[in-house]
């Protein structure tokens, strides 16, 4: 909450920082703290979004065969915890996710080569391939004029897409 407080003595001020503010002023100052206090209220009941959730495939045919039953969606939404519009979507779509969303790989040839080179190193050096390794390959082997960083997040994602994981022969270096 906002509180300011002005002194109206117009025979001495208070202090040399303050200025007398004249009366025509007054007015103005007064609608500006309302509006202040107005706008911190509205702020204060907007309603913040909640963290994005993912459910299981289980979860979600278990709710479609809830719905094949006869059961309302209000019923399962409260049941399973899950948003109404969820539960609506699910029924219009299906429990699955559409085909090709996400994020499109900028060359998918070279992650293709990469990952092959990786199943290659480790088969025939018998040596772990850490992920700085797989960074300045990738570099090395992206086309000139493509603006690719390897960053780590990047790796993480490669690493889990070509299940590179499981060999445990990638080491986190």
């Amino acid at each position: 909450m906002i509180t300011l407080h002005f002194f109206y003595n117009y025979e001495k001020p208070i202090c040399e920082k303050f200025q007398i503010i004249p009366i025509r002023f007054k007015k103005n100052l007064c609608q500006r703290v309302k509006d202040l206090k107005v706008k911190q209220q509205r702020k204060k009941k907007k309603k913040e979004r909640g963290k994005y959730r993912s459910y299981s495939l289980s979860l979600k045919i278990c709710a479609l065969k809830w719905i094949e039953e006869g059961i309302d969606d209000r019923i399962i939404s409260n049941k399973l915890d899950i948003p109404l519009k969820n539960i609506r979507r699910w029924k219009k779509q299906g429990p699955f996710r559409k085909q090709g969303c996400g994020r499109k790989s900028i060359d998918l040839e070279m992650e293709q080569k990469l990952a092959q080179w990786c199943h290659e190193t480790i088969r025939n050096t018998n040596k772990r391939v850490s992920r700085a390794m797989i960074q300045t390959q990738a570099l090395k082997m992206i086309k000139q004029g493509v603006d690719f960083k390897a960053s780590k997040g990047w790796t993480d994602k490669f690493v889990r897409k070509y299940k590179l994981i499981r060999n445990k022969r990638i080491s986190k270096l």
